[in-house]
Formats: C-alpha cells, sequence, structure tokens
C-alpha cells in the first residue's frame, strides 16, 4: 500500500482483511478479483493512465477498446479464466468491450434455450471465441414492448429453413450491442410465421457476419450507431441491423422450449414462461454490479473529500475544514455508501439463487420459480439502477468543481452508470410490473386509481426487500459475531433509517404520516446513525471495500500524488491544448483583437464618404 501526502491511503493492490472478503463475496470471489487486478493493472495494453479518453477520437478509443478484447480474450484461453472471470475483468476495464456480450447475454442464451444437441455444437466455438455473439432485441420502434417487435422469421418447409426479415423502418434493430463491428453471429429475436400464423417471438442464431473476412453475410445490412450522450460506452459499437430474406437452417432456432418440426408442425414450450430466461439472466447480473459501480463512486469521494479542506467553523480553527467533516458532505456520502453496501449484500443473493434455479431448470426443465426471479431482478435492476445513477451524480457535486474534471472520473462513471435506467428495459416501464404482481388481487388495477405510481410502488417495495434481505444477512453475522458486526450493524441502520427519512420518490413521504415530534426523532436518529459510521467506523469501512488506484482510476484517488499534484500534472500539463500546441491559431487570435481598428476605420472611411456626398 503506497499514500501520497499527508495521511491520505490510496491501496495499490487488493486490501485482504477478513471483513474486505466477507463484503466482496466470499474468498473464491476475492481471490479472483486479486488474480485479475493482477494481470491487469501491469498490463500496458489496460493502462489507465496513458490514455486520455475524453481526449482522443472516439474511433481511436474504440479501436483501443477492440484491441483490449483481443488480449482479454488470450488471456483468458491461455490461463482457463471461468466466463464469470471474463466478465468481471470486462468491468475491470472501465469500459464496456465488444467482447463483453459473449458471456453476458450471448453464451447464456445459448446455455439456457438450446437443446442439448444444438449446445454440443455452438457451446465450444462460443467459448472457444470462434464465433464473437451479440443479442438483438430492441427495435428502432419498440424497446421494452418486446410482444410487439416486427422482425419476422418466415418457415419455409421446401428449404427446411427461416427466412429472417426487417418488414419495416421501425423493425430495425437498434442499439445492438457490439454488432456494429464486431459481432459474426447474433441471437435475433423475431416473430415466427408458420403459413401465415403469428406464433410469437422466438430465439433464432443468425450470422451476421463472414468468419474469414468479418464482411457482412448477404441480406444483412449493418451500421454502427454513432456517438452515445455523455461519451458513454466508448468500447461498444451497438449497431442498426436490417434483414433482407436472409436464410438460416431450421436448426439455428433456440430449440429448448420451442421447436418447429420439418413439416412445419409446431411443438408449444411447456412452459410459456421461459422468455422471461434472456432478461432475467442479465438483470441479475446487473442487482449486484450496480452496487460496486456505486461503492467505487463513494469511495472516489471519500479519498477527495477527506483531503480537501476549505473554510474555518470558527475563527480560532488554525488550519481549514477538511470537508468530509461538514455535515452536508457526511449526510450525502453516508447514506449511499450503506445503499451501495445494501445492493451488493442483497444483489449478491440474488445472482445466487438465479444461479442455483438456473443449474436446477437445466436438470429437471422445472419453471416453477421463474416467474418470481423475473419479478425480483426487475425490482433490482429498477431499484439499484435510480439509486446508482443519482449517487454518481449526488458524488460528483459534494467534490465541487474538480468533479467536474473528466480525471475525476465521475463523468465515465455517470455515463457507464446512467444508461443502465434505461437499457434491459426503461425503468418506468418494467417498473410497472412489480406493482401489478403486488396488486393482481385487487379489483381495479390501473396506475390511474393508485395513491402513487408504479414507480413509487416499485421503489418502495424494493425498500423493503432489500432491508428485509439486508436485516435476514445482519441476523446470520450476529449469530457468527464476526469483528466486524458493529460496522456492518452501523451500516444496515443508517440504510434503514434512510429510506425512512428520504425516501426515493416524492410521494412516498405520506405514506408515513407521523406526528411532528416523531418526524423529529427520526430525524434525529438518521442523523445520529450517520454521524456514528463518520466518526468510528467510515475510514475503517473504505478500507475494507480497498478499492485499488487502478479500480478507481480517478485523479482524485491516486497513491503516489495528491489530487492537486494529479490534476495540474495529468490534466494541464499533459493537455493536448496546452503549450506551443495551438499556436497554429494564435495569428488568428492576434488578429481578431485588432478587427475592431479595421471596422472603425471603414465606418470613419464611409462616413467621410457621407459627409463630401
Amino acid at each position: 500500500m503506497a499514500s501520497g501526502s499527508g495521511d491520505r491511503k490510496i491501496p495499490i493492490d487488493p486490501v485482504n482483511t477478513p471483513f474486505s472478503i466477507f463484503l466482496w463475496g466470499g474468498r473464491d470471489k476475492f481471490d479472483r478479483r486479486e488474480d485479475i487486478h493482477e494481470a491487469l493493472s501491469k498490463n500496458p495494453i489496460f493502462s489507465k493512465t496513458s490514455v486520455v479518453l475524453p481526449s482522443i477520437a472516439r474511433k481511436d478509443a474504440w479501436t483501443r477498446a477492440a484491441l483490449q478484447a483481443r488480449e482479454l480474450v488470450r488471456l483468458k484461453l491461455e490461463h482457463g479464466w471461468t466466463h464469470t472471470a471474463f466478465r468481471e475483468a470486462i468491468r475491470l476495464t472501465d469500459n464496456m468491450l465488444p467482447v463483453q456480450p459473449q458471456f453476458r447475454i450471448f453464451m447464456s442464451n445459448l446455455d439456457r434455450q438450446m437443446s442439448d444437441e444444438q449446445k454440443a455444437l455452438w457451446i465450444p466455438k462460443a467459448e472457444r471465441f470462434e464465433i464473437f455473439g451479440s443479442y438483438a432485441q430492441t427495435e428502432l420502434g419498440h424497446g421494452s414492448n418486446v410482444r410487439d417487435l416486427e422482425t419476422t422469421a418466415t418457415f419455409d418447409r421446401e428449404h427446411d429453413e427461416f427466412v429472417i426479415n426487417s418488414p419495416t423502418l421501425s423493425s430495425t434493430k437498434y442499439w445492438i450491442g457490439t454488432t456494429g463491428v464486431w459481432a459474426t453471429h447474433s441471437i435475433v429475436v423475431a416473430k415466427l410465421l408458420i403459413d401465415g400464423k403469428n406464433y410469437g417471438n422466438h430465439l433464432f442464431l443468425t450470422q451476421i457476419r463472414d468468419l474469414d473476412t468479418q464482411r457482412l453475410m448477404p441480406g444483412v445490412e449493418i451500421y454502427e450507431l454513432g456517438p452515445k450522450a455523455f461519451q458513454g460506452m466508448l468500447g461498444t459499437d451497438n449497431g442498426a441491423m436490417q434483414f433482407h430474406n436472409v436464410r438460416i437452417p431450421r436448426s439455428q432456432m433456440l430449440a429448448r422450449n420451442a421447436q418447429v418440426l420439418s413439416d412445419g408442425t409446431y411443438v408449444e414450450p411447456k412452459n410459456q414462461k421461459h422468455s422471461y430466461g434472456s432478461m432475467v439472466t442479465v438483470r441479475a447480473i446487473m442487482a449486484e454490479i450496480t452496487g460496486w459501480d456505486l461503492l467505487k463512486v463513494v469511495a472516489v469521494c471519500y479519498h477527495y473529500t477527506s483531503f480537501r479542506k476549505q473554510f474555518r467553523k470558527d475563527r480560532s480553527q488554525e488550519t481549514e475544514t477538511t470537508v468530509i467533516d461538514y455535515a452536508s458532505v457526511k449526510q450525502r456520502l453516508v447514506p449511499l455508501l450503506a445503499k451501495g453496501t445494501a445492493l451488493v449484500l442483497v444483489g449478491q443473493n440474488v445472482t445466487r439463487g438465479y444461479d442455483a434455479y438456473t443449474a436446477n431448470n437445466l436438470k429437471t426443465g422445472d419453471f416453477s420459480q421463474l416467474e418470481d426471479f423475473h419479478l425480483q431482478t426487475v425490482g433490482a435492476k429498477v431499484y439499484s439502477t435510480e439509486i446508482t445513477s443519482h449517487g454518481v451524480e449526488t458524488c460528483r457535486i459534494a467534490c465541487g468543481g474538480h468533479g467536474y474534471h473528466a480525471l475525476s472520473g465521475f463523468g465515465r462513471m455517470y455515463a457507464n452508470a446512467v444508461n443502465a435506467v434505461t437499457y434491459e428495459g426503461d425503468n418506468y416501464v418494467i417498473g410497472q410490473q412489480v406493482p401489478r404482481a403486488i396488486l393482481k388481487h385487487f379489483k381495479n388495477r390501473t396506475e390511474g386509481s393508485l395513491p402513487y405510481t408504479c414507480h413509487a410502488l416499485t421503489m418502495a417495495h424494493s425498500d423493503f426487500v432489500y432491508w428485509k434481505g439486508f436485516r435476514e444477512l445482519l441476523q446470520t453475522l450476529e449469530q457468527e459475531r464476526p469483528a466486524y458486526l458493529e460496522q456492518v450493524t452501523s451500516l444496515f441502520h443508517v440504510f434503514a433509517l434512510s429510506i425512512l427519512h428520504n425516501p426515493h420518490h416524492p410521494s412516498l413521504a405520506q405514506a408515513l404520516p407521523l406526528p411532528f415530534a416523531q418526524q423529529r426523532s427520526l430525524r434525529a436518529a438518521h442523523d445520529a446513525a450517520i454521524e456514528n459510521i463518520a466518526a468510528n467506523h467510515l475510514a475503517s469501512i473504505i478500507v475494507a471495500y480497498g478499492f485499488t488506484e487502478y479500480e478507481m482510476d480517478s485523479a482524485l484517488a491516486r497513491a503516489d500524488k495528491t489530487p492537486y499534484e494529479a490534476l495540474f500534472e495529468e490534466g494541464a500539463r499533459r493537455s493536448e491544448m496546452s503549450g506551443n500546441s495551438m499556436s497554429h491559431l494564435w495569428p488568428m487570435m492576434v488578429d481578431t483583437r485588432q478587427m475592431w481598428k479595421r471596422i472603425d476605420g471603414a465606418r470613419g472611411q464611409k462616413g467621410n464618404m457621407q459627409a463630401k456626398l
């Protein structure tokens, strides 16, 4: 562990303590993090300081990401990394690389939706990266409304093939990750048509590029989408894709649940809820990783605000007050630390539960728990992405003006967090599914008849789910009595009091009509819980999470420099516009300052001419 000026201590390597191992999800997960960190942080191609991404062209940033993806493929194949380790390595790069969907949604769908015979053929190809995969569901005209997707897959009985078509402009597959340049195969969600009858959406493995040349296959039309908001997802080549009579063998319809026989007979799935599986897989992963995104932001904010000094609370102070000691900063930062912890710890249980369900489902075909996991992961996705996206911006503001610098990392973190509010389902749309489940036994289930919006109810229900999950975990720890029990207990108290004191939706404040005296007591308990962490546990919790310099990638949290040194040296001195680099424009600037003389002179000449007339 190295430190900069003063008593700041920014880890270079992961901190290995019992508390750290607990927070990171156990010994196996922590050891995997250490191995991946070692592999990436010491490999020049993954350097986070050699290039300032906001200062280079988007095309160059993506090229760099593609080369990093290739290196990760090499590392996985040479070192035998698991699929989970590969996904975690991608996340450590802080850039959604083009190879990200390979095991996150492409392989997971092959595994869950293909027949055993299909898996025997295709999964080895995907595991060896013989093919690069993507998942094509969203269309230009339909996102969250999956039922009305327009892409069609018409069965041609004579040739034993499906013919994939994009019948309208709005049926263009749009926002399809890693498809603009990278992917060779895509799992296409399309309406199955047999003899003119629509059998609904099914999944079709479709080759979109030639494996030897990377050129588009006949009938496939693809364009890369261009820049995203806030310069986000620089490593992802999102694509727009149309199909014009693209033929695939019948054997490439994913057939674990539903099949089409050679004579055109449609074999219905045993369980109509099987289609939930695709999105549940991704949302189960998101349930935990968004919490890590929030905690990393909180760690950067803590390291900076515990360094920065500003103003004196009274005239007797010899030195200025450290920013973290101001109540307004603690009131923002500590609840986010508690919420991030809840997202991670409860999210880990959601992921474990879904993994166990998947293993059982693949063995037995039992779908009985799928709808429950669907609702769980919808709520977790809405809840975690809302809290994290707002939390990133809260931390940026808490760091003042320097938080706005690209090198602080907040811009990158926000761009990579806020997109999750809409991808894998718009939060305000998919969030309606949770209240519908809650209120399914009521006669009137329309949102307009409810005292709260569906979004507010989803957040309130998730408050309870995460409170309950956090409380159950704490009860287990109370039996085991680990050394870090007091820290976890204090985080639980702040989380519980925060969701009562500051509901995530303003309308929910009306749901707890407390007398003024009780409101005052609640506020006092909330403030006391925050002060308890700030005074006694905040530093030790941040140390236990142990986000390294490489993981945080922020000029506000360097191991060998103060934030001021990093901002001046890496920002100002290394700016591509500093020094003489803009000297070719100096004559223009000089000329601009003299423009007034020419204009005044011309105006004077015109006046003299008019006077003579």
